[in-house]
């Protein structure tokens, strides 16, 4: 009679650490794709905006070309006038003719800015982008491996401290 109420009891404690350990088990499974799916998530982030930058860099270039391509017009206009040969001799005065050689070098200046900024995109924002994202692949890989590692370490715990609790 005692050898069955002890049989029967060391079945549900045996249940009871299998129940245990099987939720332990799904914790941790749930936790590592949990992981995974914020990586991928952060990793999809990353390409969508190295795809916003490019997109932006590109129209930043031929913004600048155009800007370039506007005042180089207008300044081969302005160049063949007698109003250019006054603004040689009277840079300092706020005439007209002044006024919009001002206003054609800022636009050039406009142009080189854009240029810049579509440089800076490409070769800065972009490079760091793709960076972050290796970065994030070869952490996830890492935190993988660690994970394995620990869940083995922890399962065997758990079967060392199963097998020392049902020892008399």
């Amino acid at each position: 009679m005692s050898n069955s109420n002890k049989s029967k009891k060391d079945k549900e404690i045996l249940a009871e650490y299998e129940s245990q350990v099987k939720d332990v088990r799904a914790q941790l499974v749930e936790q590592q794709r949990c992981l995974e799916q914020q990586t991928e998530m952060r990793v999809q982030l990353l390409q969508d905006l190295q795809d916003f930058f490019r997109k932006k860099a590109e129209i930043e270039t031929e913004y600048s070309r155009n800007l370039e391509k506007l005042a180089e017009r207008f300044m081969a206009k302005t160049r063949s006038t007698k109003d250019h040969q006054q603004y040689k001799k009277d840079q300092n005065l706020l005439s007209p003719v002044n006024c919009w050689y001002l206003l054609l070098n800022q636009v050039r200046r406009e142009s080189k800015d854009h240029a810049t900024l579509s440089d800076l995109y490409l070769n800065n924002v972009i490079t760091r982008l793709t960076h972050i994202s290796e970065d994030s692949a070869r952490l996830l890989k890492r935190s993988k491996e660690i994970i394995f590692q620990l869940q083995e370490d922890l399962m065997k715990l758990l079967n060392e401290l199963y097998t020392v609790s049902v020892q008399p």
